[in-house]
């Protein structure tokens, strides 16, 4: 796997490698890879939340699993508060990676076949700030971030970037040297609208939906969607 750099001159040829595998994956981050969406916070999470690296294991290496707002607020409706994966108290407000999102990337830190393709986000967050404090903070194994692994991040909406996707994959595109859209897999929630299918319409990007938050399985399926589309 390609370690996080912004550019490379060789990355284009990367496919060569092995052409059953994209070149580049995209991510999604809120409601895909995390949650709560950066929108939901009450301000910068700046707090390190230790637990078990691996969601399969709890007596697993332990390191930076969440990113906690150091305030607190009162939670909907009077209830107590929110609980967004089990290692937070009432009312406090962490991010953490969906646990399929995790075993993902894991799966792409630390299997050799992994080793050239290189990891991107693109993101519309109405928060950069929060993101990329998040992508900083949270770890996959002992000692890599998200930040560590990714490559090109593209997160907000202003400047040259839009609510439309389209705008980060043409930096994305630009940025990694000229790496074929269909060279590309993508995955995003599309809650808010269906960024796969537009990416699909207009760039020929491979794209997998997860309304409910990356799951291993989608992750499976969108490598196979797009081994069967390179063909």
């Amino acid at each position: 796997m390609s370690k996080g750099s912004e550019g490379g001159a060789d990355e284009a040829s990367a496919a060569a490698v092995c052409p059953d595998l994209p070149t580049i994956i995209v991510f999604d981050l809120d409601d895909c890879l995390w949650t709560p969406e950066m929108h939901e916070l009450s301000g910068l999470p700046s707090i390190s939340v230790e637990g078990p690296l691996d969601p399969n294991d709890n007596d697993s290496e332990l390191g930076t699993v969440g990113m906690k707002v150091p305030s607190r607020r009162r939670g909907r409706g009077g209830d107590g508060g929110f609980d967004w994966g089990g290692f937070n108290n009432e009312s406090e407000e962490i991010v953490e990676l969906y646990p399929g999102a995790r075993l993902v990337l894991r799966e792409l830190a630390t299997n050799p076949k992994y080793r050239d393709v290189i990891i991107a986000v693109a993101s519309t967050s109405l928060e950069p700030s929060y993101s990329r404090a998040c992508i900083k903070g949270i770890e996959i194994v002992e000692g890599v971030t998200m930040r560590d692994m990714i490559s090109h991040a593209q997160i907000g909406r202003s400047g040259n970037l839009t609510s439309e996707k389209t705008s980060h994959f043409q930096l994305i595109h630009e940025k990694s040297g000229g790496v074929p859209y269909q060279e590309m897999l993508f995955f995003d929630d599309c809650n808010w609208g269906d960024h796969v299918g537009t990416l699909q319409d207009e760039f020929g990007v491979v794209g997998v939906r997860t309304p409910q938050g990356l799951r291993f399985e989608d992750f499976e399926h969108g490598l196979e969607k797009y081994r069967i589309q390179r063909r």
